[in-house]
């Protein structure tokens, strides 16, 4: 379940950080089925989002999840689809 949300604000992309609790196996956060280790930053494509697990005292384990914002252009700008791995797999805005 998602603990916190933020939205930070970078030079091309906005992006919302949540935090979940998770299981933890082995050392490792367990979360969407896939085990990601201490301070690991897992970047992906689908979906676009970066993953960071951190490990605290007691076996607690909590994922770091980034992803993109919606998008909404002004006037003489459009939306461009982002591919590649996380952040750029986000939409973006691009002015004239």
């Amino acid at each position: 379940f998602l603990v916190a949300i933020a939205m930070l604000a970078t030079s091309e992309w906005n992006l919302y950080l949540a935090r979940a609790v998770v299981p933890v196996e082995d050392g490792k956060c367990q979360y969407n089925g896939t085990e990601i280790s201490p301070s690991e930053s897992l970047r992906l494509e689908h979906p676009c989002e970066e993953w960071i697990c951190n490990l605290f005292p007691g076996g607690m384990g909590v994922v770091v999840k980034a992803s993109c914002s919606p998008v909404a252009p002004g006037p003489g700008c459009s939306v461009v689809k982002g591919t590649g791995v996380f952040p750029r797999c986000c939409d973006h805005t691009v002015c004239e």
